[in-house]
């Protein structure tokens, strides 16, 4: 399908394309279009209800756009909105929640109940960790929907010391190439000034050769040395260097597999609300710490007087000890092993002398029975509770325990608007919604966290009166 055509642009989708409309009525998705831009596009895709095209042309651009158009068959990175000035990318995320709450939840105040969005004070270089793929001596990330490397803004995205790092390592394929990694994830810290690097290998030989052929390698290439010099460069620790061999799919798109440290620890150190924490490689922590410090905040307003907190998907913990005031427990809740080992070390660093004061449970939500646990007398029975599940929302059941549990204070932390919207319609039978207030976590990309305060109601509707 070739059919070329003009179109003007309307609005952005939930994924950040341009939305505009064909002559013959169809609604037009096109990537890389702005609002208010005319674009000549050649249309890939149709259905009987939709279009989907690619932008060869900008005939108008929009007086919004800061950078100009590349091709998104060349464009990596996931970021739709990174020509969108930054005012308008906030505008365009308070939005994009609130048209989910209005259109999947029913909400009808949604007006009333949204706070402005928390944008971020500096929307370049704001990620801690990167996942990049290794292809022909190349470090990048692959075009969406592709095998191949694009081109990405380093200046947007990732912190300096990764894109030093990357580009030593890139140097050191030049002189030394190997078919021996196809990955690499980069942690760093700007306030421990501590980084750590996981090469990743999906070669299917055996672990032990290699292992040894890796070392050899990075020892051999110099990749080690070069590492070490650019962060003493830079004022910062290399932590560790690590390997993961994920030989097969499944490995691959979990990030699992057998991990190994070729050289000092598997873990660095982050300052999180005041406190230091431990995070371990494969675990899980927000990828925006400033702006993850604000998610911690706002549910703090709503836990200020609660005595025993549950924290469903806690990942490493953070956000719960974020939250934690003394005298408060908190229950944590998570299914990586590799998480919960760290929240485990972290409730040691974080909180010495109230260790005692923080579970950590590794199971899945879904298959925790609370009640159990405190009949037994494992967990004491919860006043309040946080929830931040992945982008595919919480399942029924665990709704389904929430209600039961009926705790009178609830904060929903989300990552994806759809699925908020789509569970908050469950939960507003029994809790009120207080305040929702998006966090801009991922500048120039389309996702937006957002933060939501639930009370439980307190009338049902009845007055019961005994003479």
């Amino acid at each position: 399908m070739c059919q070329e055509t003009v179109i003007r642009i309307r609005s952005l989708g939930n994924e950040g394309q341009g939305i505009g409309t064909l002559e013959s009525g169809k609604t037009v998705f096109a990537k890389g279009a702005l609002p208010g831009e005319e674009c000549r596009v050649r249309i890939t895709r149709e259905t009987s209800k939709f279009a989907e095209a690619d932008v060869i042309e900008i005939t108008k651009g929009s007086e919004y756009r800061v950078s100009p158009f590349i091709p998104q068959d060349k464009v990596s990175g996931g970021l739709p909105l990174a020509a969108l000035e930054y005012s308008k990318q906030l505008e365009y995320k308070q939005n994009k929640v609130r048209d989910c709450l209005t259109r999947i939840a029913g909400i009808e105040n949604a007006d009333k109940l949204m706070r402005p969005i928390e944008g971020a004070k500096d929307n370049r270089r704001y990620r801690n960790h990167m996942q990049y793929a290794i292809k022909d001596g190349k470090v990048g990330l692959l075009i969406s929907g592709s095998h191949e490397l694009g081109i990405f803004d380093e200046e947007l995205i990732e912190y300096e010391i990764a894109s030093l790092i990357r580009h030593r390592i890139e140097k050191a394929f030049e002189r030394a190439p190997t078919r021996l990694l196809t990955g690499l994830v980069l942690r760093a810290s700007q306030r421990t000034k501590e980084v750590l690097v996981e090469f990743v290998s999906s070669n299917p030989g055996p672990h032990e050769t290699l292992i040894r052929d890796i070392t050899d390698y990075l020892t051999a290439s110099k990749i080690t040395e070069g590492i070490k010099e650019v962060c003493g460069n830079e004022g910062f620790t290399l932590k560790g260097i690590l390997l993961r061999i994920s030989p097969d799919k499944t490995s691959i798109r979990t990030r699992g597999g057998k991990r190994v440290a070729i050289e000092g620890e598997d873990f660095l150190d982050e300052i999180f609300c005041g406190r230091r924490l431990r995070i371990k490689a494969g675990s899980f922590f927000q990828v925006n710490t400033e702006q993850a410090e604000i998610l911690a905040r706002l549910a703090s307003m709503q836990m200020e007087d609660a005595k025993v907190i549950y924290d469903l998907y806690c990942g490493c913990g953070t956000l719960g000890m974020g939250v934690k005031r003394e005298g408060q427990k908190i229950v944590g809740i998570e299914a990586v092993p590799e998480a919960i080992e760290s929240a485990k070390i972290n409730r040691k660093l974080a909180f010495p002398s109230e260790e005692q004061d923080l579970t950590y449970i590794c199971r899945d939500v879904l298959k925790t029975d609370f009640r159990d646990l405190i009949k037994k007398g494992k967990i004491d029975a919860c006043d309040a509770l946080i929830t931040d599940p992945p982008r595919k929302g919480m399942d029924q059941g665990v709704i389904r325990k929430i209600l039961e549990l009926a705790p009178p204070k609830l904060v929903y932390v989300s990552c994806e608007a759809a699925t908020l919207a789509r569970d908050l319609k469950l939960l507003t039978k029994d809790y009120d919604i207080q305040s929702v207030t998006p966090v801009d976590l991922f500048p120039n990309a389309a996702g937006v966290e957002t933060v939501v305060l639930l009370s439980r109601e307190k009338v049902d509707g009845y007055i019961n009166i005994d003479y």
